[in-house]
């Protein structure tokens, strides 16, 4: 298994600690991220993402927590030793290029090699190299200023990793580009992951660039509020299969980026509950959706407000519609409660795993008009206590649900593992804990 590259551990910032004006820029971040990997921080301004940046580039001291790079923990770096850090460990790219006006390009490129007491034509040759490579050679003579803003980014990059150091780091490094020089500069930091196997932590606002990254952490308010791992690439770490947690949910916040939690479970919710077409019709039922997991209004209302015509504020069902949907919705929040408190920590005691896999069994059967043999049902609750323990993923449920009995699998439709795949995730989803919802016939 491989080692973490980069540990975060328990990290907190607070700027004018005591003041008035204080103000808490991370609250408790802890993260790993592997060798190789493209991490990008992605939230709104003020988030975080930089300081967070900041702070695994040395650039910030922490208030509490700890960083560890290469097993060593940076607040226990000597001097030199930092020193040592910044020159040959990491490179660093800034949205605001940060060339020095007087300086030709080629000079600015060089420039981290005279730290190294490298001879100055061993400096000139193996700067031109990367001007060459990154197909800026041209411009070496120039002065920054006669530069565009995309090709002066390419050159604080040659700058960047002319100690050929293992991390690269990039604040918004196209913030201030066009659309085209934009997607040239991401193009260069792809290359310099995959080709050249740097480390890249990027942070972005923009939910363009999410795809190059292996893992987004997202962040809101100085806090990591979910992590989404990118299938498009493949993971050069050891992907961990939590338990109890709902993976496709994350997935699903990958079209979702700027959503906050509560958001992104309801409309996740509400595309199985109903696959709405209208998109103004989606919304306004995800925002009564949300409005009742929370706790904000109870069934009568619900009810009540799906109902109500559309150009009355509400959504405009059928009432046979908005019962099934109701009834639906109270159905997985209480089945979702369940799983949650009956499986805090993973059972140790057969009993106990042996009632809850009948309770999740008998839920995802409750609408299942096939029947399941004795061997069957046993192979069911061996697929599901799997999935529940965290064995395999949610992908791989679904596909031992459609496998054939001979492969090991159950046989059912793909269509019936789908919904039963789906099912289970939306009971994995962890609702807020102020919800109470009754029994039929008898709710709040």
């Amino acid at each position: 298994m491989a080692t973490p590259l980069i540990k975060i551990d328990k990290v907190s910032v607070v700027y004018d600690k005591g003041r008035p004006s204080e103000m808490v820029a991370l609250k408790g971040i802890s993260l790993e991220i592997y060798p190789e990997e493209y991490i990008i921080f992605f939230g709104p301004s003020g988030c975080g993402k930089s300081t967070l940046l900041y702070t695994i580039a040395g650039l910030e001291v922490p208030d509490s927590g700890r960083i560890i790079v290469d097993g060593r923990d940076l607040a226990g770096l000597s001097k030199s030793d930092f020193v040592a850090y910044h020159r040959s460990r990491m490179g660093m790219v800034f949205q605001a290029f940060y060339l020095i006006s007087s300086l030709s390009v080629l000079d600015n490129v060089i420039l981290p090699q005279m730290f190294l007491q490298e001879r100055a034509v061993k400096r000139k040759e193996r700067g031109t190299k990367v001007l060459e490579r990154f197909e800026i050679a041209n411009l070496a003579n120039r002065l920054p200023t006669e530069l565009s803003g995309g090709q002066q980014q390419r050159v604080a990059i040659c700058r960047a990793v002319i100690n050929d150091p293992p991390m690269l780091f990039a604040d918004e490094p196209v913030g201030n580009l066009d659309s085209r020089s934009a997607e040239k500069v991401m193009d260069l930091l792809y290359e310099l992951n995959t080709r050249d196997k740097k480390t890249v932590i990027l942070v972005t606002h923009d939910s363009r660039y999410l795809h190059y990254a292996h893992r987004v952490f997202y962040m809101k308010d100085g806090e990591l509020v979910r992590e989404v791992t990118n299938p498009e690439r493949t993971q050069v770490r050891e992907e961990k299969v939590q338990p109890f947690v709902a993976h496709a949910l994350a997935e699903f916040a990958r079209f979702y980026p700027h959503l906050d939690e509560g958001d992104l479970k309801a409309k996740f919710l509400s595309h199985y509950l109903m696959g709405i077409k209208d998109e103004e019709v989606q919304e306004r039922l995800e925002r009564f959706i949300r409005k009742r997991v929370s706790g904000q209004i109870n069934r009568a209302d619900f009810i009540l407000s799906l109902n109500k015509p559309f150009a009355e504020g509400g959504v405009g069902l059928y009432e046979q519609t908005t019962l099934r949907l109701v009834d639906e919705a109270d159905k997985i929040v209480d089945e979702s409660k369940f799983v949650h408190e009956k499986f805090e920590h993973f059972p140790e005691k057969y009993d106990t795993l042996a009632s809850g896999l009948d309770n999740v069994r008998n839920s995802l059967l409750s609408d299942y008009e096939g029947s399941l043999t004795p061997e069957e049902l046993d192979r069911f609750d061996t697929i599901i206590k799997a999935r529940l323990e965290g064995s395999i993923d949610h992908k791989q449920f679904r596909e031992l649900l459609n496998k054939s009995w001979k492969e090991g699998g159950l046989g059912l439709h793909h269509q019936t593992a789908e919904k039963f795949s789906t099912r289970l995730e939306l009971m994995l989803i962890d609702y807020p804990k102020e919800v109470a919802v009754a029994a039929p016939g008898d709710r709040s």
